[in-house]
């Protein structure tokens, strides 16, 4: 993120005085990413490193849709809807793609393992804004944007495919904090909620991010080593599980010394 944020607010200056919209920029790095996907599937070491670059370039559009959304105020329902059911499509075919390089299976627990973890990702980075962000008011409701018939089927993808998922891992995220802390989370104060979703815990997460992950998977497509990626993605789940425990070990520590 140190390298791409720079790069994605600069693009974002220059599109912010165009009349090039959010959603626009999202199905360009998807369609980015689709190529991308296209040329890893194939045998040509020369068409992975091509791929390598389309993923880089995809992560900076990545970080642009957002950013021009909030620049020109038109961040709305759909866009964000958009941008994360655009961005499972393409991980899907990243990983078919990969497929064609080793074991199917392997590449089918690699995706499930990547869905898992980028939804870890948005539950911590939530957490940490819910915990550390001053009291407000109500908050403004954001519009639908796009046309009904758009919104009602991302918004039905999402609420089908990923929305168990996230509820799934703040639901146990509330558990091991009860765990930690011997009461729930509804009952905790201010203190005690910046504690356990604290920037260790927030960083060790949200570093796993499409940013990280694109950034890995280029460097095995340059060299020469595509399923490298998927094998990677398998010790997504033990690292998740790992940083869990250390949550629960360090506000156990951190409440004593308190």
């Amino acid at each position: 993120m140190l390298l791409v944020q720079p790069l994605a607010d600069r693009v974002v200056a220059r599109l912010a005085t165009t009349r090039v919209a959010p959603w626009q920029v999202v199905l360009s790095h998807t369609l980015l990413g689709f190529v991308a996907a296209f040329l890893v599937a194939g045998a040509a070491p020369a068409g992975w490193r091509w791929a390598a670059a389309l993923l880089q370039l995809k992560t900076v559009l990545d970080n642009v849709d957002g950013g021009l959304a909030r620049a020109t105020g038109r961040v709305t329902e759909f866009g964000r809807y958009l941008d994360t059911v655009c961005d499972l499509l393409v991980n899907v075919a990243l990983f078919w793609a990969l497929a064609r390089h080793g074991p199917w299976l392997g590449s089918a627990a690699g995706c499930v393992a990547l869905t898992v973890a980028l939804s870890a990702d948005f539950n911590a980075e939530r957490l940490h804004r819910e915990a550390h962000a001053p009291p407000r008011g109500a908050t403004p409701a954001v519009p639908p944007g796009a046309w009904p018939w758009a919104l009602s089927l991302v918004r039905g993808f999402y609420r089908v495919v990923l929305a168990p998922q996230d509820r799934a891992l703040a639901a146990l995220d509330r558990r091991l904090f009860a765990l930690a802390a011997g009461r729930a989370w509804d009952g905790a104060d201010a203190g005690e909620r910046r504690r356990w979703a604290d920037v260790f815990s927030t960083g060790a997460l949200v570093n796993l991010g499409l940013s990280t992950q694109y950034l890995a998977l280029g460097v095995a497509l340059w060299l020469g080593m595509p399923y490298a990626w998927v094998v990677l993605s398998w010790l997504l789940v033990p690292y998740l599980l790992v940083v869990q425990a250390a949550r629960v070990t360090r506000y156990r520590r951190a409440a004593r010394a308190a």
